[in-house]
């Protein structure tokens, strides 16, 4: 009895270690191009970004997207109820902010700040058009 039990709960653990991970798989696209909404005023070229980027794909995706659940589809930063204000520089609401915070780890600068490595000058994300 006891080795049906040891034999089950050690299918348990491997069935657990290597299917839950699936089940929870975000769906990211690889590459993609942030750029702004539409209506707001273009000043700067639309930045690549790649989630399998070696830095990015290391991250819980909660640790950008922290007002994702961990359920459901991941919405726009620009989606209504988060980084709508597309005129303000700084706050929560705004756009520019949500990605260019130096205080925020949230956003790209902050985080690359914090770290110590990635793009660090605007065009080095902004290309020149």
């Amino acid at each position: 009895m006891r080795k049906l039990l040891f034999v089950c709960l050690t299918c348990a653990a491997v069935l657990g270690l290597f299917a839950l991970p699936a089940v929870y798989a975000v769906d990211a696209p690889e590459d993609m191009m942030v750029t702004v909404p539409e209506g707001a005023e273009k000043t700067q070229a639309p930045v690549g970004f790649s989630h399998k980027r070696p830095g990015h794909a290391e991250y819980d995706c909660q640790t950008c997207h922290h007002t994702w659940d961990g359920q459901g589809e991941i919405k726009s930063c620009s989606a209504e109820g988060c980084h709508t204000d597309m005129k303000a520089r700084k706050g929560g609401g705004s756009f520019y902010a949500a990605f260019h915070d130096r205080k925020n780890e949230a956003s790209c600068v902050g985080c690359h700040s914090k770290e110590g490595k990635g793009p660090k000058i605007c065009t080095e994300c902004h290309p020149r058009d």
